[in-house]
């Protein structure tokens, strides 16, 4: 026999769960990232482009420049933004504007943020901080703009990845700086809105209602409509919640009397609030009829509004008024229909799955009841295990952001030199344990490829070579140069150390290059490299990272890059193969022409719409006839030094030669000494 109470307890069961459309979860008001003095959307990008392209200016108003392209492409386009913006701190950097230097750090912070990259969007907002303490010393005000600004940045991601006491603690660092100026008080509407939003989802109400509470008495000295109506929706929150259900009923039904006028103008505002409503019917009074009422204006509204999202949510809460009210066939079809809207929100899903399982329960279908709940489960578990997931990142966040913190308190000259010398004489470390790595390695190789000893003895003196020229001179030059650094130290003047600074990571540079290739020409010796085919954007792949990075390189070797490439290149293989062969190529490319010269990347389709031809040309030094027949063989390729003295090891082409092969495509090459290069492959 069912319990009296039943309802009741379901009832709060299911609401707590419904919260997840007002929870922290959600990414946080996005206003908080806003600049205070400058209207982005007003930027007229073209024109600035064309400018650029067609006039001389000086450094400073070249960094005013790119600063003003980065925030005109911020919203349409992410490489350009970020390029414009790192061009900008560069600029910055050369008239000393830490200002915008640092503001130039903040914008791409939040554009990581915004493609959920965190730990990358983390290294940023942290060097905006570096500037922040230099700023400081000139204008605090400035200073404590730029770093509320951060803060806040740093708690949406401390937000995102679920760390909800790290998200308070910058949200009132922000808190107490915005409270210093009266300026700002439009700043601290969506900052209150923010730390209601934490205490809800940390069941900490009284705090919760404190700031909304706050942000409501603001709202109304602005005129602010919109946070007035979110106060009274969270003062509604809170009061369900403490079973004030007539102070519910009367702050959800002020919210609605005062939202009505806008809710044709935002869909998304009208569910929230009409969602509300329904919840204070449903729980507070078990008023069936007009909790139905309300979700169902709720679902007429997201539907209008076409996000699939919102109307799943719509949807389980209707299926939820249904189950409470003795409905349960059409409970039991509402929730199904939800979840086919939607199923991408894991809390929605936990609560549809809940109220299916219900919803079964009373219908006695045991079969279904046993699979909904144990697909209840199954949420729970990933939603365990993404926690989790967010747990790695936070240490790998934490680790960076204490490692910025320890490179600010160590100013003094000497201790970065010391630093400096125990990090590379610890490379020097690493190296020589992979290189002993490798060598353990093939020996083990070559022993079980008896049946190929002529290839295995030439991979073995090839390798050989490669460690006792290319890697073991360098490591034994960086240790007399470390040995000098020691025996000169407080004697040689900044300059001087600088240049031996600079020569020194120029030469560990080029290890890492080489272990990079020895690793991967390794694994795919070993077959441990797995060939995984699918159909990607080999374009949006290569605009991600790789083509700005080795913009960066040509620029600062004074060559020109150009790409010629379609928007789309729709191609199948595997993703992480073929952008290593092409990173690899124009990184060959930009290392063997000179300042001046000029590399191409031409990427045209032929023949089926998923065929193209890839093709990476330059106007450096050439290859002569008999190179190019030694250049993907082991026994005899080998390292040559590129126009700038850049270390090689000759590995780099028959990793790509081998990668090429798992596709069935070949690498072909066209060179002229002195004339340039031409390397190219065909994908079908």
């Amino acid at each position: 026999m069912k319990s009296n109470n039943s309802p009741l307890i379901l009832a709060a069961l299911l609401f707590a769960l419904g919260c997840s459309r007002n929870s922290g979860t959600k990414k946080p008001d996005a206003s908080l990232y806003q600049s205070n003095y400058y209207n982005w959307m007003d930027i007229n990008v073209d024109s600035i482009e064309q400018l650029l392209a067609t006039k001389t200016f000086t450094d400073v108003e070249l960094m005013r420049i790119h600063k003003d392209l980065s925030n005109g492409y911020q919203e349409t386009n992410f490489e350009k933004s970020v390029f414009h913006a790192r061009q900008g701190i560069l600029y910055a950097d050369k008239v000393n504007a830490q200002i915008t230097k640092g503001n130039l750090y903040r914008n791409i912070g939040v554009l990581y943020y915004t493609i959920d990259q965190f730990d990358t969007a983390m290294i940023y907002f942290n060097k905006a901080l570096d500037q922040v303490k230099l700023i400081e010393k000139k204008s605090i005000k400035d200073a404590d703009n730029l770093a509320a600004q951060v803060y806040g940045g740093i708690g949406n991601l401390y937000n995102m990845q679920g760390n909800y006491p790290e998200t308070l603690k910058y949200y009132m660092m922000m808190l107490k700086i915005l409270e210093k100026y009266d300026s700002l008080d439009k700043d601290l509407l969506p900052l209150y809105n923010n730390i209601a939003e934490i205490y809800i989802t940390l069941e900490n109400y009284e705090e919760a209602e404190k700031y909304s509470l706050k942000m409501t008495a603001l709202a109304k000295k602005l005129n602010n409509t919109e946070f007035i109506i979110s106060g009274l929706l969270r003062e509604s929150h809170v009061n369900l919640h403490n079973q004030d259900y007539p102070q519910a009923l009367k702050n959800a039904t002020a919210a609605y009397q005062m939202g009505k006028p806008f809710f044709e103008k935002s869909f998304g505002f009208a569910t929230r609030i009409l969602a509300q409503l329904s919840d204070v019917y449903l729980v507070g009074y078990q008023d069936y009829a007009n909790a139905e009422k309300y979700a169902l204006l709720s679902l007429q509204y997201a539907e209008k509004s076409e996000n699939k999202n919102l109307i799943s949510n719509s949807l389980g809460d209707l299926a939820n008024v249904y189950l409470l009210r003795g409905s349960y066939s059409e409970s039991d079809r509402t929730a199904l229909r939800a979840f086919e809207t939607d199923s991408t929100d894991l809390e929605n899903n936990k609560r549809l799955f809940l109220i299916l399982t219900y919803a079964n329960i009373h219908m006695s279908h045991t079969q279904k009841i046993l699979d909904y709940f144990a697909r209840f489960n199954s949420i729970r578990d990933e939603q365990s295990n993404k926690n989790f997931q967010s747990s790695l990142v936070e240490m790998q966040t934490k680790y960076e952001t204490e490692k910025k913190q320890l490179e600010i308190d160590r100013q003094q000259a000497i201790i970065k030199s010391q630093n400096l010398q125990r990090g590379l004489l610890a490379a020097g470390v690493i190296v020589s344990v992979a290189i002993l790595f490798l060598l353990w390695y093939m020996l083990r190789l070559r022993n079980r490829r008896n049946r190929a000893l002529e290839e295995t003895n030439a991979t073995k003196d090839r390798f050989f070579s490669i460690i006792s020229h290319d890697l073991k001179n360098p490591a034994i030059a960086q240790r007399d140069a470390l040995q000098m650094l020691l025996d000169h130290e407080g004697m040689w003047n900044t300059e001087t150390l600088n240049r031996y600074y600079r020569e020194l990571l120029k030469s560990a540079d080029g290890q890492v290059n080489l272990l990079y290739n020895l690793l991967n020409w390794a694994q795919v010796q070993t077959g441990r490299m797995p060939y995984r085919p699918a159909p990607f954007d080999l374009a949006a792949e290569l605009r991600k990272t790789d083509i700005s990075l080795l913009q960066n390189m040509a620029n600062r070797k004074g060559v020109t890059l150009a790409v010629e490439m379609p928007d789309a290149v729709l191609v199948t293989g595997d993703a992480d193969m073929l952008v290593t062969v092409v990173r690899n190529l124009l990184t060959n490319a930009v290392k063997f022409t000179p300042a001046g010269g000029t590399v191409t990347l031409e990427v045209k389709s032929f023949g089926e719409p998923s065929s193209f031809s890839i093709s990476i040309a330059d106007t450096g030094t050439g290859i002569t006839a008999e190179q190019i027949q030694n250049l993907f063989r082991l026994d005899s390729a080998h390292s040559q030094r590129g126009t700038a003295d850049e270390q090689g090891s000759g590995l780099g082409l028959i990793v790509c030669k081998e990668l090429l092969e798992k596709h069935g495509s070949e690498l072909h090459v066209e060179s002229e000494e002195g004339k340039g290069s031409r390397f190219w492959f065909e994908l079908v």
